[in-house]
């Protein structure tokens, strides 16, 4: 498996990946059965992205997942990629990815801030697929999780030696979230990251 793969797969998983574990029932004849489905997820309104994460997954695993998509009120169709493979998502648990909403836990993992920095900016731009955007040549990193963001922040400072803040923002008036902004030296740092 090539490193680099991993840890861009991995970033995209930061940003719009999640794992998560359902009970389900199956009723029988005489008895009904709990089991339980692990599932590695991954959404975007952009099906290249969803595209481009289930090949990874499958260059990563050598499995296989499935697509959905669904229609909402008023906003974009969404796009999903589930795999069902516990084998797989016990790898991805092993590596220190959180189950379940990850907004309060999700941190860096330890592999990444071990990995060399090319591989670091391969997670950064694996993150900046998912939950970055550019503006005027500059990358925004845009997330639920403070906490993440400022160990990005951290991240950045240890690969470019300049600390970015971390900034309160609110969505729709209601929902409150956080941005980190790069400028245009760095954000070309981890754009070449894609090409590397």
């Amino acid at each position: 498996m090539n490193n680099k793969d991993l840890v861009l797969f991995l970033g995209m998983l930061c940003g719009d990946g999640h794992l998560s574990i359902h009970n389900k029932k199956r009723i029988l004849k005489k008895s009904t059965r709990v089991y339980q489905d692990y599932c590695t997820g991954f959404c975007n309104t952009n099906l290249k992205i969803i595209e481009n994460f289930a090949n990874l997954f499958y260059k990563i695993f050598n499995v296989r997942g499935n697509f959905h998509s669904r229609d909402r009120l008023n906003r974009k169709r969404i796009y999903e990629f589930v795999s069902y493979s516990k084998k797989v998502f016990d790898e991805i648990v092993a590596l220190g990815f959180p189950i379940g909403v990850k907004r309060d836990k999700l941190r860096i993992l330890n592999m990444i801030k071990k990995s060399s920095a090319e591989d670091k900016f391969a997670f950064l731009f694996g993150f900046f697929i998912t939950d970055g955007y550019l503006t005027k040549n500059k990358i925004r990193f845009h997330s639920g999780s403070k906490i993440f963001l400022e160990e990005i922040s951290t991240l950045i400072y240890e690969l470019m030696g300049e600390r970015k803040e971390v900034k309160s923002y609110v969505q729709k008036e209601k929902y409150l979230s956080y941005q980190l902004t790069l400028n245009k030296e760095e954000s070309r740092k981890i754009l070449q990251a894609s090409v590397a």
